[in-house]
């Protein structure tokens, strides 16, 4: 990370149990000299399963908050909140990269180079996007092998 990334009197990377900041902070990390441009991260509270990096995760049904969960098979783009970077527990509060370069956890099949990315059909993970049309939260930068990690521009609504 950047000399920034401690600018809120926290890291983008710490976990708590108890709120720093207000849910749905947003942060956003200036460029730095790798070229890849700003990142935007969100303060979210885990609810469900621990999430882990690449962990794709999005709005509950009925969400008012930013309380996230692992995306359910086939979430809709519009419902993903961002992508964990690291690993938030169950219950625990953190930041999540809600736009810009980072790690995406592929689903059971692999993500192919320059294809837009949906959620995939196992909890949590990334496939291709079927179309062209296809509502999409990001796009993979290279293949990323089924069940691994691999690099990706995020860019989530939620």
């Amino acid at each position: 990370m950047g000399a920034a990334s401690r600018t809120m009197g926290i890291s983008v990377t710490d976990v708590d149990t108890s709120a720093k900041l207000p849910l749905g902070f947003c942060y956003h990390q200036p460029a730095d000299d790798g070229n890849a441009g700003e990142k935007v991260w969100i303060y979210v509270q885990m609810t469900g399963a621990a999430a882990v990096v690449g962990s794709v995760l999005s709005f509950g049904d009925g969400a008012t908050t930013y309380v996230v969960q692992k995306s359910p098979a086939n979430t809709h783009a519009s419902r993903v909140v961002g992508v964990a970077q690291h690993a938030i527990a169950q219950n625990s509060y953190g930041f999540i990269l809600r736009r810009g370069l980072g790690s995406v956890l592929a689903d059971t099949g692999d993500l192919s180079a320059d294809t837009g990315l949906i959620v995939g059909d196992a909890v949590g993970t990334a496939d291709d996007a079927a179309a062209v049309t296809s509502a999409v939260f990001g796009i993979a930068t290279a293949g990323i092998s089924a069940g691994a990690t691999g690099n990706c521009f995020i860019n989530c609504m939620g």
